[in-house]
């Protein structure tokens, strides 16, 4: 397992409010590093790295993801936050980053996002 396969179990997953989530280099849409169980094709990457390029769309058009269409309920430089029901999607973005987290109907959300920004933070901080 590497460092950010740690990062991503020891400051997201641990918390049991989080139930995906994938750190993804903005500049070439690339996976860097994800959670079991997730599966991102190069078209939802795109998705996502969209959605963070070009906040005001996203929150006109809202984000698809995994065949469902989320409302996008913030958007602007550093995070991206979409809601679909009691499901959502939380995206934190630094420098060259985006973290991305996913939880579902029996998770709270604001642990959710607490935890997303809290390691967007730590990268900022480092300037990644």
């Amino acid at each position: 397992m590497n460092q950010l396969h740690e990062l991503l179990n020891e400051s997201l997953l641990s918390t049991k409010h989080v139930q995906h989530c994938a750190i993804i280099r903005v500049k070439d849409a690339s996976l860097r590093a994800s959670s079991v169980g997730l599966t991102l094709d190069t078209a939802q990457i795109n998705r996502f790295v969209l959605a963070v390029k070009d906040p005001a769309s996203s929150r006109e058009e809202g984000l698809v993801y995994d065949g469902k269409k989320y409302k996008v309920v913030r958007a602007d430089k550093q995070s991206v936050y979409a809601k679909y029901g009691k499901e959502g999607i939380i995206i934190s973005i630094t420098a060259s980053l985006m973290i991305l987290s996913i939880y579902n109907e029996s998770m709270h959300p604001s642990i959710c996002v607490e935890a997303t920004e809290k390691l967007g933070e730590y990268f900022r901080e480092k300037d990644r």
